[in-house]
């Protein structure tokens, strides 16, 4: 009875952990999807208003979710205890601190836009940022095709990986 309990228990492992691997493409491209929303929306504001950066980091904050707003919150926290000296630092920060579900090459790109923010006039850093969310929007589509390919791979690897141990031992 306990050796079946012991290969019930570990198949359920193994096609779980082959679960939770493509559940973290399906997260990588929420959360790409989200941070588009929020850096469109922020070159939006950029384009009718001159609101000062912690305005606008607050109202991205306030408009987004989840691993989203964690960043924004703590890329102000970051900026405010530091004694507000760059929102590129405080954003570089923020990518370190907070554990986002992206690739390098996603982390990368969103570096490149807090590199931009708060450097420029509001009209230079809304063109960048258009510029920006053309390529974010590439690195989601890679994001999306990769999570539908790669989702059933990794169930099945997860299932097969669980019978085998379950008949190995």
């Amino acid at each position: 009875m306990t050796t079946l309990l012991g290969k019930t228990l570990l198949f359920a492992g193994c096609t779980a952990f082959g679960l939770l691997r493509g559940l973290r493409l399906r997260q990588r491209k929420a959360c790409l999807q989200a941070f588009r929303r929020t850096l469109a929306g922020l070159a939006r504001e950029l384009a009718f208003s001159l609101r000062p950066m912690d305005a606008l980091m607050a109202g991205a904050e306030a408009s987004s979710t989840g691993t989203t707003a964690a960043f924004f919150r703590t890329c102000r926290q970051v900026f405010h205890s530091s004694g507000q000296e760059s929102w590129a630092e405080s954003w570089s920060a923020a990518l370190k601190a907070v554990p986002l579900p992206l690739e390098p090459e996603d982390l990368h790109l969103l570096q490149e836009a807090g590199d931009v923010l708060g450097r420029y006039d509001g009209e230079s850093q809304r063109q960048a940022l258009e510029g920006l969310l053309c390529r974010l929007e590439e690195q989601t589509e890679i994001a999306r095709e990769t999570a539908q390919r790669l989702f059933r791979v990794y169930l099945a690897l997860g299932i097969a990986a669980g019978l085998f141990c379950w008949i190995l031992l």
